[in-house]
């Protein structure tokens, strides 16, 4: 299976208000989204906080998002720590019409390299869907290695990884063997740059909720061989997209978006509403680049 996943994938935040999903702000965010530059989405990954959603939510979450995609696939986070779980979830995905699924490495119980093998075969197993590993080594308290990545990247509809660690040797490595069939997709938006000018297909970028037109125009920037200019231009953000991350995704992300009026600032525990220190700080750095975002 080709994968057909690339440029700025968006894996959106739930809003919420009074403690249920705010579709309504969904929607506003999907479209500016889209008006950025976004290429497509990743709906129920981290960002969405996921763990707090009900089955019933999750799925029409899924539905929201494919009827208001204006034609972008949707990937669906499939994951869990549950292979039987992932399995279903994953087949779950498939029957509401997702574009694909993005599933997590095996996290909490820290499974041996062979485990996380067979799990990641029995998703694979599981749907005619397109597979995108979810590697998040800080989330998962295990990784999935580069030789496991290799040796799933065969698995006809296992696509891409999205490596969300920090280790850019690893990056490297897997950049050696992604293929036009097997793409790596860059997880952590400090290493934006870094990722596409190895190659990368393209972003699943938390920080694009709230940034769509900016990555859009770092990644144009780098397929056209301006690499220099887009590392100024990434250089640039660098204070915003460090107060955008300030805490646990995606606290400060919803902080951001209430402050463009796109979302109310309301989280599920055990999440919880930005500090105040951290809030002035993506205040201002917001605030300094408000025109050129809008």
């Amino acid at each position: 299976m080709k994968n057909q996943f690339g440029g700025l994938i968006v894996p959106l935040v739930t809003p919420f208000a009074e403690g249920k999903i705010d579709y309504v702000s969904l929607g506003k965010i999907m479209e500016y989204c889209k008006e950025g530059g976004a290429d497509g989405y990743v709906c129920l990954g981290t960002t969405a906080e996921s763990p707090t959603l009900s089955e019933k939510e999750k799925d029409e979450m899924i539905l929201f998002c494919l009827e208001n995609a204006g034609g972008l696939p949707v990937i669906a986070g499939a994951g869990s720590n549950c292979t039987a779980d992932a399995v279903r979830r994953t087949k779950r995905a498939c029957f509401l019409g997702a574009s694909g699924v993005l599933s997590v490495c095996p996290y909490y119980n820290k499974p041996p390299e062979s485990g996380i093998i067979a799990h990641f075969c029995a998703v694979a197993d599981a749907a005619p869907l397109p597979v995108i590993l979810y590697d998040v080594p800080s989330r998962a308290g295990v990784q999935i290695s580069v030789d496991a990545i290799y040796k799933l990247s065969g698995l006809p509809n296992i696509v891409g990884v999205k490596a969300a660690g920090d280790d850019e040797k690893k990056l490297e490595r897997i950049a050696e063997f992604a293929w036009e069939e097997f793409a790596l997709f860059c997880g952590n938006d400090f290493l934006t740059t870094k990722a596409l000018s190895l190659g990368a297909a393209g972003l699943i970028s938390a920080a694009a909720n709230v940034l769509p037109a900016f990555f859009s125009e770092i990644i144009t920037l780098i397929k056209n061989g301006n690499a220099g200019e887009a590392e100024e231009l990434f250089l640039s953000y660098a204070e915003l997209l460090s107060a955008l991350y300030s805490e646990t995704n995606p606290v400060a992300i919803k902080y951001a978006l209430s402050l463009l009026r796109l979302a109310k600032n309301e989280l599920r525990l055990p999440m919880c509403p930005v500090s105040r220190k951290n809030g002035e700080k993506i205040k201002r750095a917001l605030g300094e680049k408000i025109k050129e975002i809008l």
